[in-house]
């Protein structure tokens, strides 16, 4: 187990307390349209064949479009 200094407790209270009163513990929601969601795997998808040449990772990539 990791032992841990008393500043560094003292610090992760202190963003639990911050965490709690938010009501959001590290997790924040973002919205993506579908269309702004395609259109990155896309751009993905195409630096993968032109940069890389992964043709079967950008076909997987495409793939995740909705």
């Amino acid at each position: 187990m990791t032992e841990w200094t008393k500043e560094e407790d003292d610090e992760f209270a202190r963003i639990e307390r911050e965490n709690a009163t938010k009501g959001q513990p590290y997790h924040f929601d973002i919205f993506v349209s579908p269309s702004q969601r395609n259109q990155v795997l896309e751009e993905v998808s195409q630096w993968l064949e032109n940069k890389v040449y992964e043709p079967y990772l950008a076909e997987q990539i495409r793939g995740m479009k909705k």
